[in-house]
């Protein structure tokens, strides 16, 4: 193969590039098509791209060779691009980078795969909504609430949310006897879309946003144990109040204005859970379009939701 990176790419490029004679409308039927490049634009389009590719695999992983790069390295390589990009741009790289990967494979005889696993990020630059809490200033909240003895149901709410990212409504429906302790699940009964499911009292092994001594089990069996009727609500205030309460934390900790703009309330919580749970699972090596999944139904959404997962999960690699 030999060279620099840019010059691989340059190479299989070139090496596929139509000189004359080939009909792309008639090769759409075999499949070939993918592996020639039609026009001066196209092969323009796909040089820059790939020059872009190998500057940024080599600055940040050394890698020399088309073979070693992975498909998270060319996540990341987007991850970084939906800061200066919009959608559509990101969109068009993705799309040559599936006819960049077939030409590769044709020249060099290789099998990299990398296109199947681009998940295209969340473009931070133009949604606003998108942000997630620190865990730093969820910490700050709660210990504030604890330390100044709040008997505010919102702490209750805030802390369900922090601990199995659930949906500020779902923490004001919650039930004594949703919370089954002998089973090891928590029940989140008819939530959005009227979808019941139960999420499992562990997780906390995989969850790493809260910082506490206290596990989930712990946590539910003592809020279990003040509740009293089965029917009783362990948050019994309105959603509102409990974004206001999140709200006036913020102002007094001193860091409401990095959420203000947002303005999603408890939902970057549910955002910074997800993430966590997303990095856990990733780094016992789960696949990335599975742990997305895994992601998505634990939130409460079904599989193969990647549009819904792009705004939750800020980070994916």
């Amino acid at each position: 193969m030999g060279r620099n990176l840019k010059y691989q790419f340059l190479n299989a490029i070139n090496k596929n590039f139509n000189t004359g004679g080939k009909d792309k409308y008639s090769e759409k039927h075999s499949g070939k098509y993918l592996n020639t490049i039609y026009s001066f634009a196209e092969r323009k389009n796909l040089t820059r791209l790939s020059a872009q590719i190998a500057v940024f695999v080599k600055e940040n992983y050394n890698v020399k060779m088309l073979y070693e790069i992975n498909s998270d390295m060319i996540q990341a390589f987007f991850n970084k691009k939906s800061h200066t990009c919009n959608k559509e741009t990101i969109n068009q790289y993705i799309s040559r980078i599936n006819k960049i990967e077939h030409v590769i494979n044709y020249v060099y005889h290789i099998n990299v795969k990398w296109y199947g696993d681009i998940i295209a990020p969340v473009i931070n630059n133009t949604k606003k909504r998108n942000i997630a809490m620190t865990q730093e200033h969820y910490n700050a909240i709660m210990q504030q609430a604890y330390k100044t003895h709040s008997k505010s149901k919102a702490v209750i709410a805030l802390e369900l949310t922090g601990r199995f990212g659930i949906r500020v409504s779902e923490t004001c429906k919650i039930q004594k006897r949703d919370i089954d302790l002998k089973n090891n699940i928590l029940h989140i009964h008819e939530s959005k879309g009227k979808r019941s499911r139960d999420i499992k009292i562990n997780c906390d092994s995989k969850i790493k946003f809260r910082d506490t001594n206290i596990s989930n089990r712990e946590f539910l069996k003592n809020l279990y144990d003040s509740l009293g009727k089965e029917d009783e609500r362990a948050v019994n205030i309105k959603e509102d109040s409990v974004n206001t309460y999140l709200a006036r934390s913020e102002s007094s900790l001193g860091f409401r204005s990095i959420y203000k703009d947002a303005d999603t309330g408890v939902h970057c919580i549910r955002k910074a859970v997800a993430q966590s749970f997303f990095d856990s699972l990733r780094e016992e090596g789960e696949e990335k379009r599975e742990a997305l999944n895994k992601v998505s139904r634990f939130l409460g959404h079904g599989n193969n939701r990647n549009e819904c997962m792009r705004s939750y999960i800020l980070n994916i690699y």
